[in-house]
């Protein structure tokens, strides 16, 4: 299960270090009752999921105010990047959160879908609507270019290479990938491989272990 507010604040601290928004312009701003409507909503839902799945965690409390909140659309439709400045206890910090635009025109929301390091510079991403996952390489803070996908079920990564395994319909019949990863571009993807051809290559190269497992798409 994953709780949209938790998962903000979480991928929020771990990027909080990087500079927010590589352009000087926004193409919107979140006022603060956006901001703090936004966060309400997450909440809310957190806590019904976490009830639903009988959950008893506490969780997290919301900011004391925010600030206007500059925001740049990124290479995920309907998915944005934006520079948010809240005031948590006695400290205002500023962070980057993305958002994704609600459905009929609702406003914009906490997002809740998958943006996750697999190595290096190569992420797990998915759409607007938390589907589709996809292995991209993220060229700045609001590109990552699509290497392959949209299919993922298992992934795996180091410095030199990437690996992905999924199952193709309509026969769901298990297929095998890696990427030989670059510092300064996607990369060189191959495969499709059986998983003889994949077991051959992994001995030949010592392509890494697949750690990761995606549960549900």
């Amino acid at each position: 299960m994953r709780l949209a507010l938790s998962l903000a604040i979480a991928t929020a601290a771990l990027m909080g270090g990087r500079a927010a928004l590589a352009a000087p312009s926004a193409d919107f701003v979140l006022s603060e009752a956006q901001q703090k409507q936004a966060a309400e909503t997450a909440r809310q839902e957190d806590a019904a999921k976490a009830e639903a799945a009988g959950l008893s965690a506490p969780l997290p409390l919301l900011p004391k105010a925010w600030r206007p909140a500059p925001c740049r659309l990124t290479s995920v439709t309907d998915v944005a990047l934006c520079r948010q400045t809240a005031l948590r206890g006695r400290t205002w910090s500023t962070v980057e959160v993305r958002y994704v635009r609600g459905a009929a025109n609702s406003g914009w929301r906490l997002f809740d879908g998958t943006y996750e390091t697999v190595a290096g510079r190569y992420r797990l991403a998915s759409d607007a609507k938390g589907e589709h996952l996809s292995l991209c390489w993220e060229r700045d803070a609001l590109t990552c270019e699509t290497v392959l996908g949209p299919r993922i079920d298992q992934y795996g990564g180091n410095d030199r290479y990437i690996v992905i395994a999924r199952r193709d319909l309509p026969d769901e019949t298990p297929r095998f990938y890696y990427v030989e990863a670059a510092k300064d571009g996607p990369g060189t993807v191959h495969g499709p491989l059986t998983a003889s051809a994949f077991t051959r290559e992994k001995l030949t190269l010592a392509l890494p272990e697949f750690d990761g497992i995606i549960v549900s798409r």
